[in-house]
């Protein structure tokens, strides 16, 4: 099990919340539950309503559409951050391929810090903006080519 510390530490060093000052990380630490999974076990499924972030503690899971593997994911990684900021459907599964040990922040618990810590919901938003831009880039780039 985990300590307060230690989640903060983790939640440290993910880019999602690097950007949010370590007390602020310390609120988040009390309201996120740790879990394990164990190998082959399917975290979340494409097209479902998410409702969780996940943050990688230690293991690796493979991102899966389709037929298609995506990515693999390994320590300090993240899936779900669209899920906690909309009730859109799941884009992609996300299968554990060794035993995981995850740490779950759950919508509602996200958007309450949120209103209570402008910090977090400004340091999502340099992150998200920051994705956005590279995707533009490669798409950019990719189309630069032809």
């Amino acid at each position: 099990m985990l300590t307060t510390v230690e989640k903060v530490l983790a939640l440290k060093n993910v880019e999602l919340f690097s950007e949010i000052p370590g007390e602020v990380l310390a609120d988040i630490a009390f309201v996120i539950e740790e879990v394990t999974m164990d190998r082959g076990t399917y975290i979340v499924h494409e097209g479902e309503l998410g409702r969780e972030l996940y943050i990688i503690v230690k293991g690796e899971v493979d991102v899966v559409s389709g037929e298609r593997k995506i990515d693999t994911f390994k320590q300090g990684a993240y899936f779900g951050e669209m899920a906690i900021l909309d009730s859109q459907p799941r884009s992609a599964d996300v299968v554990a391929i060794t035993d995981v040990t995850l740490l779950k922040i759950e919508r509602d618990d996200f958007h309450e810090i949120m209103k209570q810590r402008d910090e977090v919901a400004i340091g999502v938003i340099k992150v998200l903006n920051k994705r956005i831009r590279n995707l533009t880039k490669k798409l950019v780039d990719v189309n630069e080519k032809k």
